[in-house]
């Protein structure tokens, strides 16, 4: 079983540290129990529940859409595109070559 190693002295785990840590034990064990990974990473079962709550909520927004990250000039864009526009893009590009 593999275990995050979370300070003795912490008795709370940042939210986005929840979130990584149990994304990392479900690439090593695709299917456990919200217990199961609670006890696999020794985060509080409320935590675990509450991340994979986050978790599912982006993984669902996600389908259609990407996030993306453009440098423009010194700061940076953050848009929210559909996925169909770009693969409709890319189609075009390799049609034309």
């Amino acid at each position: 079983m593999i275990e995050m190693s979370v300070p003795p002295s912490s008795s709370r785990v940042d939210l986005s540290q929840a979130m990584t840590a149990i994304l990392q034990i479900l690439k090593e064990a695709p299917a456990m129990s919200i217990a199961g990974i609670a006890q696999a990473t020794g985060i509080d079962r409320r935590t675990v529940s509450k991340a994979l709550d986050l978790i599912l909520k982006v993984q669902e927004s996600l389908v259609n859409k990407k996030v993306e990250k453009e440098r423009v000039g010194r700061m940076w864009v953050i848009s929210l595109k559909k996925r169909t526009t770009n693969f409709l893009e890319s189609a075009k590009t390799k049609i034309i070559k």
